[in-house]
């Protein structure tokens, strides 16, 4: 068959010329630049828009093959800077680039295509022009012969066609979807999280900080308005807004010290109720919105899913709450710690997906609302940030990211299990939320620094001052036992990975390459060793490499999770919290490898011994606050700084004299407690937030100095995406 396609060579505009094949940018005066080949991508999709935004999620699907991990956000504003250097536009009064905030870019000015032909077969003539045409002038029977030819040969031509429709069904089909339109659906300052799409489509539910502060409300507003209208206004956290079936009112969370409970109220405003007292603790809310809450409520209108759990040291377990009676309650999972979280209904309301943590490892599992058999659908690192059934219920689609969501994106999997796939859209995205053709969901940038106090005489009225930073993640700084270098974690690299550098912050040099979550670095005390523990194995695992070179060594092989390695002050033993006698425990192994015993035993997470070997430092992650200590050589254990923060389980470091930790019993402080006096001293007051559940804080071997990390940046969105299939 006859073939023929135009094809474009050169783009107008302006009063620019741009060849598409060598990137050569010509003006009317004869001037001309070459556009290398990135920005010369980032330029082409932005012509071939016409005039629609290109979201940045767009950028990078269409640049970087899934997988590939770069800087993403230097490399697009890098492109973009030389396209608008070329093009000697203007970020304040733009004539070709647009950008769009928080979203992606947009091009101005119209577009003109110049195109040539290129064949490869004879152009193709009109078949019904031939039938009028020449048939009008040939004899009857000349003509009928011709007609039957005709009519074979279309027949012919019809069935070669309906043969490549059937070869080709899926590509065609997907080529006449819908385009996604992508846009932000709260463009309020502050962080927005738990989106809720009325049953409608139109409305859109979420939790909302109000700008600044940490208290959070419901609002509502209607999608493609600006104004929300705020529903609670009570001094607590209000999360996990679901709408009902009728969308007349609203089922949310509230963690409120004395009034913790499942609450409803309409969805145009009037008097709360409380329908279920909860056993969710009183934490700052970058610990709710992961683990606790997400509630469901059934298609049908008589069922509310929820997570609780009995008390302080139980696991999270999934409840069906009934509506339909005396708002009776039924447990329908009952897992090991941490437990299960992110309960929602399929559309036709007859299953149940969830997340599940064990191991330090994240699953996805399905259940019959009415009972039954639980099935897992995958198992891996990250994978508890929402869940969402797409509106035929053949998959979910689910958040994967580190933690605070960095290095985030939506995936989906099969509700019958299988290969995740990662979606094209849902960088950073979080808490997905389907109503029929359109997705939401919460897309967060953070950003965490490694910052210096100095504790000599000389510098210790000297504010801190920031010390390793990025745009990425740098985290659990630890000193070399001499001093003349730090340990670290970072995502500099695209996912958490264990890096050096020199005291003074300069010469980083990245140490492992697993590609996936590695971190709590600790050195061995003659400094050539560094032990550590990573997720690539599949779960938590414990491993020892060279300080200097040298691949790394796997110790812990178990099925339990096996997390936050120290080691004795003699460097014959490494500790470690494990999961394998149920609830985190201390235990420990030679640091040549071989088998490990327990060491606490009621309770017990990221532990250090003391200077002088005597005594054995702990948490009670996740449950009990404090910090603990026993006699390495057995005996009871007593608590020795009361008040610490199960999340705070990294935020602490034992030194000869007493211990530095994380004190938040007022505005967030490094304070020192002295072994001596007992007494405690505030070094000093947090800039910002803490970062909790993260290694955060290290002394230098001649105490003059304390690293610590902290929360610079965090900002949460709301993306809609229209067209979603």
């Amino acid at each position: 068959m006859a073939t023929s396609r135009s094809v474009p060579v050169r783009a107008l505009f302006g009063q620019l010329q741009l060849d598409l094949a060598t990137g050569e940018l010509r003006a009317q005066n004869g001037s001309s630049v070459r556009i290398q080949q990135q920005p010369l991508q980032v330029l082409r999709l932005l012509l071939e828009a016409d005039g629609r935004v290109i979201s940045r999620d767009e950028l990078r699907a269409a640049l970087w093959p899934q997988e590939t991990f770069v800087d993403f956000e230097h490399s697009v504003n890098t492109a973009v800077k030389k396209l608008r250097k070329a093009l000697e536009d203007s970020v304040q009064n733009p004539k070709f680039i647009e950008t769009v905030p928080k979203v992606g870019y947009r091009f101005l000015a119209p577009v003109e295509w110049v195109t040539e032909t290129s064949s490869n077969q004879p152009p193709r003539t009109d078949v019904s022009s031939r039938i009028t045409d020449e048939g009008a002038s040939q004899p009857g029977g000349a003509k009928s012969l011709w007609l039957s030819k005709s009519v074979l040969a279309i027949a012919l031509m019809a069935a070669g066609t309906t043969a490549l429709l059937l070869l080709y069904r899926g590509p065609l089909l997907r080529s006449k979807a819908p385009e996604l339109s992508i846009s932000l659906a709260v463009t309020s300052v502050g962080e927005k999280y738990s989106p809720s799409l009325s049953p409608d489509g139109k409305q859109l539910a979420f939790a909302w900080n109000g700008g600044t502060g940490l208290h959070f409300s419901i609002y509502v507003k209607l999608l493609g308005t600006e104004e929300p209208l705020r529903l609670t206004r009570q001094e607590s956290i209000d999360f996990n807004p679901v709408w009902s079936p009728d969308g007349h009112y609203i089922a949310f969370c509230r963690i409120k010290k004395g009034d913790n409970g499942i609450y409803i109220v309409p969805s145009l405003g009037s008097a709360e109720r409380k329908i279920r007292d909860t056993h969710w603790e009183e934490r700052d809310f970058d610990q709710i919105f992961w683990y606790f809450g997400r509630l469901s409520w059934s298609p049908d209108g008589k069922l509310l899913a929820f997570s609780d759990r009995t008390s302080s040291n139980e696991p999270t377990s999934i409840y069906l709450l009934s509506l339909a009676d005396s708002l009776s309650t039924r447990r329908v999972t009952s897992p090991g710690l941490p437990g299960d979280y992110n309960p929602v209904f399929s559309p036709d309301g007859r299953t149940l997906a969830f997340n599940r943590g064990s191991q330090g490892v994240t699953s996805i599992y399905t259940m019959p609302v009415a009972g039954g058999q639980e099935r897992r659908l995958i198992t891996g690192s990250q994978l508890g940030w929402g869940l969402a059934w797409t509106s035929d219920g053949r998959d979910i689609i689910f958040g994967r990211a580190g933690w605070l969501a960095k290095f985030g994106w939506l995936w989906k999997v099969s509700a019958r299990g299988g290969e995740p796939q990662r979606l094209q859209i849902g960088q950073e995205g979080t808490e997905p939320f389907i109503r029929g053709s359109r997705l939401v969901y919460a897309r967060q940038v953070s950003n965490l620094n490694i910052w210096r106090k100095q504790l000599d005489s000389k510098h210790s009225s000297l504010p801190a001052d920031r010390f390793l930073s990025s745009t990425a993640i740098e985290s659990g700084p630890q000193y070399s036992p001499d001093g003349s270098s730090i340990a670290f974690e970072s995502t500099r690299s695209g996912s958490y990975e264990i890096w050096m550098c020199r005291s003074d912050g300069t010469n980083l040099v990245q140490l492992t390459h697993f590609n996936n979550v590695t971190g709590t670095p600790r050195w061995s005390p003659d400094g050539r060793q560094i032990a550590f523990d990573s997720r690539a194995p599949g779960n938590a695992d414990i491993f020892v490499m060279d300080s200097q070179s040298g691949p790394p060594r796997q110790l812990t092989k178990e099925t339990s999770a096996d997390v936050i390695p120290s080691w004795s002050r003699d460097g014959r033993w490494i500790y470690f919290a494990s999961t394998r006698s149920g609830p985190w425990e201390v235990w420990k192994m030679p640091s040549a490898g071989g088998p490990a015993a327990q060491v606490t035993r009621h309770g017990g997470y990221g532990a250090f011994e003391s200077p002088d070997g005597k005594f054995l430092y702990y948490t009670k992650y996740p449950a009990v606050s404090g910090i603990w200590r026993m006699p390495t050589s057995g005996g009871e254990e007593t608590l020795v700084v009361a008040g610490v923060e199960p999340e705070s389980w990294g935020y602490w470091a034992v030194v000869e004299k007493g211990i530095y930790y994380l004190d938040t019993t007022a505005v967030p402080a490094i304070a020192f407690f002295d072994f001596a006096s007992r007494q405690v001293t505030r070094v000093l007051e947090l800039e910002t937030r803490p970062a909790r559940e993260a290694t955060g804080l290290t002394v230098s071997p001649d105490g003059r100095a304390i690293l610590y990390t902290q929360l610079d940046a965090l900002t949460r969105d709301i993306v809609l995406v229209d067209n979603f299939q």
